[in-house]
């Protein structure tokens, strides 16, 4: 019974390392996409800021 235990005791310490790695990188793919969509918001406003002046000098 005691060998039991200590075995599901180091199968689950398996789980909660790879869980821990699993949710770490889960993390530093959420910074990254933060990341990219922030530089792709910037773009974006950047080209309707110029889509805007283009739209007023014509008038």
């Amino acid at each position: 019974m005691l060998n039991r235990i200590i075995e599901l005791q180091a199968v689950l310490e398996v789980i909660l390392n790879r869980t821990a790695s699993a949710l770490d990188h889960i993390s530093d793919q959420l910074t990254q996409t933060r990341a990219v969509i922030y530089q792709i918001k910037l773009v974006v406003n950047y080209l309707l800021a110029n889509e805007k002046k283009r739209v007023c000098r014509k008038f």
